[in-house]
């Protein structure tokens, strides 16, 4: 009975856990005093204000992984727009005069 009650609730546990959809977002991304992008997004957010943009207009995107309030790791593909975020942006810090950007001396990252 006990493997029944097991199997039966493995499906239950995965409805609402895949990835959220996706949203439009005003969005932009500064590496190194360069504007890497500045338009539209693709918006990927986690419960723990994580989130990932992607940008419309070309092959770049960028994660931003929140640590503890305020602080997060970000990540992004790269000048060569690989297939993957493998480059390191460093610790970025939610900027209280902007909330919706989080940045450190080296990049900027804005979702709105």
């Amino acid at each position: 009975m006990k493997s029944f009650l097991v199997a039966a609730a493995i499906p239950a546990l995965g409805v609402g856990v895949g990835a959220a959809e996706a949203k439009p977002s005003s969005c932009s991304l500064v590496i190194a005093e360069r504007d890497v992008f500045d338009g539209t997004c693709d918006f990927n957010s986690d419960p723990d204000g994580s989130f990932r943009l992607t940008y419309a207009g070309q092959n770049y995107f960028v994660y931003v992984n929140v640590v503890e309030p305020g602080s997060a790791k970000g990540y992004w593909n790269g000048w060569t727009q690989e297939s993957r975020a493998h480059d390191d942006l460093g610790t970025l810090t939610r900027e209280e005069k902007d909330p919706a950007c989080w940045s450190n001396g080296y990049a900027r990252v804005c979702a709105r």
